[in-house]
């Protein structure tokens, strides 16, 4: 007698196998972690602070203005204000690429840039605390444009 093995079984044998070792506490081998895209480079401790603002400055620039918001509203300005202080223990990347002499001064700027972006942030989240949108919007958009001029001056150039 021949056993032919349909795809059909194939694939339930598959599904299934690691489900039966682990009922009969035969434990299985971990997935292999995803490889990270080639020439994408590990990000600093810094650069992991910055995705955080970042990402929590993308959602509040599309709701700063709508009140039925000001709570979701909060909470981002509070993960930004966490991320803000964070940062402030870390030195930018650009900073490897000045002469020794300069790097204390960049330092001591970019540390006052970031509380000068924390100030601004309060201002933020007291007119929204307050329920003034309009206003809040227009300090969002401060914000937006101080942070253009300190990644120009505190950033790396990209390398393209």
């Amino acid at each position: 007698m021949k056993i032919r093995a349909t795809p059909l079984a194939l694939l339930a044998f598959t599904l299934l196998s690691p489900l039966a070792a682990l009922a009969q506490g035969q434990a299985t081998p971990p997935a292999p972690a995803p490889a990270a895209p080639a020439g994408e480079e590990k990000k600093t401790e810094l650069e992991q602070r910055m995705g955080r603002i970042s990402k929590a400055v993308r959602k509040l620039r599309k709701q700063v203005a709508d009140p039925a918001q000001n709570d979701a509203s909060l909470q981002l300005i509070a993960t930004i204000q966490v991320a803000a202080k964070e940062a402030l223990q870390f030195n930018p990347a650009k900073a490897e690429d000045l002469p020794e002499a300069q790097r204390p001064k960049f330092d001591e700027d970019f540390r006052a840039g970031i509380n000068q972006l924390l100030d601004k942030f309060s201002a933020l989240k007291d007119a929204i605390a307050a329920g003034k949108n309009d206003d809040a919007a227009k300090i969002l958009a401060d914000i937006l444009e101080f942070e253009k001029k300190e990644h120009k001056e505190f950033r790396r150039p990209e390398k393209d």
